[in-house]
């Protein structure tokens, strides 16, 4: 983890937050990690892989409640059995559309964020099912701010990246590697290590 000086030099001050989220895990859209943040946003992430040791996503969707009609028609997607005709006012809305096949976790989480125009940095205290974490996490659009700015200030050891999908789930989660080159503006770079509290 790196010392909270570093990222008051990079980032200045935090805001502390504490909230509940629900993460989602379907098996229509294997890629996707479904986010209801704190019971008032919600957002479809897409992994596309590993690149070196950031995790490289995409931001499929994100809205408030209630959820815009294309947001809905695009989560049909990962529910297709799904009754369309319902709007999606609540967070309760989505999770009534779950199958069997369909993976829920509740994260409590306790942080503190660091943001600078696109940049984010972010302490958390977690738990989900019983288990609990302390995750560090930097997200950026710019692989090289990840590796050449913050990965030389922490401090050593360093725990591998690890993202929330692979935490959550207790495995690798679409951790092939990538082609750096490919990336569009559309995609982020993740570093995010968990160690066990």
């Amino acid at each position: 983890m790196p010392h909270i000086e570093t990222l008051h030099h990079l980032f200045g001050l935090g805001v502390a937050e504490i909230r509940t989220d629900t993460y989602i895990f379907s098996a229509h859209r294997p890629r996707w990690m479904i986010i209801l943040r704190g019971g008032e946003n919600f957002e479809i992430l897409e992994k596309d892989g590993e690149d070196g040791p950031l995790s490289v996503w995409k931001q499929v969707a994100q809205s408030g409640f209630p959820l815009r009609r294309s947001v809905v028609k695009l989560l049909l997607q990962a529910f297709p059995d799904a009754d369309l005709s319902h709007r999606i006012y609540v967070p309760g809305d989505v999770i009534s559309w779950l199958d069997r096949d369909t993976l829920m976790f509740t994260v409590s989480t306790r942080s503190v964020k660091f943001e600078r125009g696109s940049y984010y940095a972010e302490f958390s205290h977690v738990e989900a099912d019983s288990r609990r974490a302390e995750t560090f996490s930097i997200s950026c659009r710019r692989a090289e701010f990840v590796m050449d700015e913050v990965l030389p200030l922490l401090p050593l050891p360093r725990l591998s990246n690890l993202d929330y999908a692979s935490w959550l789930l207790d495995r690798p989660w679409n951790a092939e590697p990538v082609e750096s080159g490919r990336f569009d503006a559309a995609r982020s770079f993740s570093l995010g290590t968990a160690q066990v509290a």
